[in-house]
């Protein structure tokens, strides 16, 4: 098997607006006719599976916890940062990658790292239409704090609690896309294999947690948000059942999907507060 990130050629700046303006699309009126997986639903299973189904896909969201608020994406408390340059203190797409990658110790894949930067303000944008309460100054513009060593002002942050409030905002859109019919839950389902078909994610095998049933799902196209595998540190801030991530890539060719979190609570003797 031979691994492929997928990544566009082309300069760094420029190669995924490229991608995005040759891709092929799929007509408005085909989008009822594909169905879509999204494995996990965290913030970014849970805003994927209500940005696809608000597209006119059919969507299954599947996760092992009770309800997506369960998401280990809850613990993401410090904030989210943006490029936005709200406090006009010189902040960039290019200062986001640079900082992004060098807090990464260089070890994030560049490419990837850059879309995000690129994406980041749309962010904020998508959180705020779902009602996530960011911390606002007086004249009720959205506030930002200095976070992780930076030299600007770039985090979005609700009190102490950013990623349940983002968790939240992600669910109610989730759960507005449930009622309307364009997406089906899974709850208590715990992804097993991923089918491929001539290269290709076309569905998955999950067990149904309550009854130990072993079910089959396909689709068009899977998504898998199943966060990254946090037991790779003896001690780590990271959630031990997301452990998906590794077989997955080593099973769909995939590589860096998501880059295993490490905090200073991780450290023998340091108790969080």
């Amino acid at each position: 098997m031979s691994f492929d990130s997928k990544i566009p050629a082309g300069e760094m700046n420029e190669k995924w607006n490229d991608y995005k303006g040759h891709v092929k699309l799929v007509n408005p009126a085909n989008k009822r006719k594909l169905e879509v997986i999204v494995v996990g639903t965290g913030l970014a299973g849970a805003s994927a599976a209500a940005s696809l189904g608000e597209m006119g896909y059919k969507v299954k969201a599947f996760c092992f916890q009770d309800s997506p608020r369960r998401a280990h994406s809850i613990a993401a408390q410090g904030g989210i940062n943006a490029a936005k340059n709200y406090q006009n203190d010189g902040d960039s797409v290019f200062r986001l990658f640079y900082d992004t990658v060098k807090g990464g110790d260089y070890r994030a894949r560049e490419a990837n790292v850059h879309r995000l930067a690129e994406v980041s303000n749309a962010i904020i944008d998508q959180c705020v239409a779902q009602g996530v309460p960011f911390a606002r100054e007086y004249g009720g513009l959205l506030n930002n704090r200095s976070f992780g060593g930076t030299q600007v002002k770039r985090t979005f942050y609700a009190a102490g609690q950013t990623g349940q409030q983002l968790l939240l905002g992600a669910y109610s859109a989730l759960s507005r896309q449930i009622a309307k019919g364009n997406c089906k839950m899974y709850n208590r389902h715990e992804m097993l294999e991923v089918v491929t078909i001539d290269g290709k994610a076309r569905g998955v095998i999950a067990r149904n947690l309550i009854n130990g049933e072993i079910e089959r799902h396909s689709a068009h196209a899977v998504v898998l948000a199943t966060g990254g595998y946090g037991n790779v540190f003896f001690l780590s801030t990271h959630y031990d059942r997301s452990i998906v991530e590794m077989f997955l890539e080593i099973e769909t060719g995939l590589l860096n999907t998501t880059f295993p979190a490490f905090g200073i609570a991780g450290y023998a003797g340091i108790t969080a507060m």
